[in-house]
């Protein structure tokens, strides 16, 4: 599984749309850890770090696009649609449309079920660490991985320790420093 894409909005929190082009992906800043949990919830992994409801009533609208397989999926999952607890998922629309396909959607829903390669998320697991504590190797490790990796980082930590081929920074609010 790849997710070569990501687009998260809600009311007021988050409005990202982002390509990932590298294998380690670093979310910095407020709501870093919320956007780690809707990518999960789109992937279909509920095992979250914090409940996204804490946040905008928990509304939020992710689109994905993601390949697994050989195959492009592209993905709407709608977070508390109606009420709470009304999750919607619907895959490769048709152009112009409001039609998916219901075939794709549970092709989709089914792989992310048993797909081994689902990417790594840690939390917070950085922001713990002395700051003198050179993490290249750790960065090498997570990137030599069949596996996309997201991590989440507190607003402050600095982005020079995460300077790195492999590392794709998203700064979650635009007047994060480049410390």
């Amino acid at each position: 599984m790849k997710i070569k894409s990501i687009q998260l909005t809600s009311a007021t929190a988050l409005d990202l749309d982002l390509t990932l082009t590298a294998p380690i992906c670093v979310f910095r800043g407020r709501f870093s850890d919320l956007a780690l949990d809707l990518i999960r919830e789109t992937i279909g992994d509920y095992n979250t770090q914090n409940n996204p409801d804490r946040v905008d009533d928990g509304r939020f609208v992710t689109h994905a696009d993601v390949e697994m397989d050989g195959k492009n999926y592209s993905v709407c999952y709608i977070r508390n649609a109606d009420f709470m607890g009304d999750n919607r998922l619907a895959v490769n629309f048709e152009p112009d449309s409001v039609r998916f396909s219901e075939d794709d959607t549970r092709e989709f829903v089914d792989k992310c079920d048993k797909d081994e390669h689902c990417p790594f998320f840690i939390y917070d697991y950085f922001d713990r660490l002395d700051e003198a504590e050179d993490i290249t190797d750790t960065l090498d490790q997570l990137s030599s991985f069949r596996r996309q990796v997201f991590i989440s980082v507190c607003a402050n930590y600095p982005v020079r320790k995460m300077k790195h081929a492999k590392v794709q920074i998203i700064n979650m609010e635009d007047d994060n420093d480049e410390n």
